[in-house]
């Protein structure tokens, strides 16, 4: 499946592809952080931080 999501201070958008929206897997989360160049991310109401 594939989210869009806008960048807050750039306000750019990027899509992605995740198995799942509403849970997104730690690599998942590693991956769209590092291409955003950002620390975390909030997706569907929930708020994911790269470890």
């Amino acid at each position: 499946m594939k989210i869009t999501i806008q960048h807050q201070e750039e306000k750019t958008y990027h899509t992605f592809s995740v198995i799942n929206p509403d849970s997104l897997t730690p690599q998942e989360v590693k991956r769209i952080c590092e291409k955003m160049r950002v620390e975390a991310i909030l997706i569907n109401g929930k708020y994911y931080k790269n470890k």
